[in-house]
């Protein structure tokens, strides 16, 4: 293959530590960035009554997890709610395990949130929605290496991750 394969996210260069935070998962457990360092992470932010972008990115995240098959181990893909009154952990572990029971589901205070949103750069109306609708990539090392705009294929994630996690 060639030395430097096309990637099809948007680098971000240099790369920049990403925002740790303390947020609780579906399974009511106190979770933060930083446990998921050695892996890679795709953060996306969104909630469980979003009618169309959130479901569908959703679906290509699962279809990327199938086709990275083992190396899937190394990818850990966190949505985080934008929606906090809806989406208690219950909520969002029942959505979740629609797509992949291994996808991790954060909520929290809406203050906590609030920070986490500020620090991505994500602005959240009232109903949930965003007027930012971005994957970020986190490296194993916590930095932020690169962000998508919402897929419309898996095609592409798929494959800079597999390029990502065969040169590692």
């Amino acid at each position: 293959g060639s030395i430097n394969p096309p990637f099809h996210g948007s680098l971000i260069s240099p790369p920049k530590p990403a925002a740790d935070f303390t947020l609780t998962n579906q399974y009511q457990q106190t979770t933060r960035l930083s446990d998921f360092l050695g892996k890679y992470g795709l953060l996306f932010f969104g909630f469980t009554n979003c009618p169309d972008e959130c479901p569908l990115t959703m679906g290509y995240l699962k279809q990327m997890y199938d086709k990275l098959g083992d190396q899937a181990d190394d990818v850990q893909v966190i949505l985080i709610t934008t929606d906090p009154d809806t989406d208690s952990p219950q909520v969002m572990g029942d959505y979740l395990n629609h797509f992949d029971p291994s996808f991790i589901g954060l909520t929290g205070t809406k203050d906590d949130l609030q920070s986490v949103w500020a620090n991505y750069g994500v602005t959240v109306m009232d109903n949930g929605e965003t007027h930012s609708s971005f994957l970020y990539l986190i490296d194993p090392q916590g930095n932020l290496i690169a962000t998508y705009p919402l897929l419309d294929t898996a095609e592409g994630i798929t494959s800079d991750l597999q390029n990502l996690l065969d040169t590692k």
